[in-house]
């Protein structure tokens, strides 16, 4: 794997510490041939896949943060390819609980990499992933 970045993510935001899920997220990041950016932003880290999906740049994102002490989200997006334009285009989210620390797997990690190597493409699509996102997703 290739980052663009730091590669300690408790050194992005000390709050990664208390969902272990994240850490099983980076690690297997690691541990395959991609290459990423991750940049921080307002309240978390932005993950963008840089591998071609069909020919194209993929514009799969995925924006890590924390809208709570005790909450993570996972926010599944693209860009609009669009320059000037400010707009995101949602494919859902995930919210995890640092009280429920056993809730998501590497099962769910898998289907996560896969569904942003793919460009977010429907088919590989999470079970995980929820459609209503209770939270606000920063802007930066």
């Amino acid at each position: 794997m290739e980052i663009q970045t730091h590669s300690n993510i408790h050194v992005w935001n000390p709050q990664f510490a208390h969902f272990p899920v994240l850490s099983t997220f980076f690690r297997s990041l690691s541990e395959r041939d991609l290459k990423i950016d991750i940049n921080r932003c307002q309240q978390g880290v932005e993950i963008q896949f840089l591998n071609l999906v069909n020919s194209m740049p993929n514009r799969a994102r995925l924006r890590i943060f924390f809208p709570a002490e005790s909450k993570c989200m996972l926010f599944f997006y693209k860009k609009s390819s669009i320059p000037f334009s400010r707009d995101r285009f949602s494919y859902g989210g995930v919210v995890i609980d640092a009280r429920s620390t056993s809730r998501f797997d590497d099962k769910d990690v898998g289907e996560w990499i896969e569904f942003l190597i793919s460009g977010l493409q429907p088919k590989f699509r999470p079970a995980s992933l929820k459609k209503s996102l209770p939270y606000t997703v920063p802007e930066d």
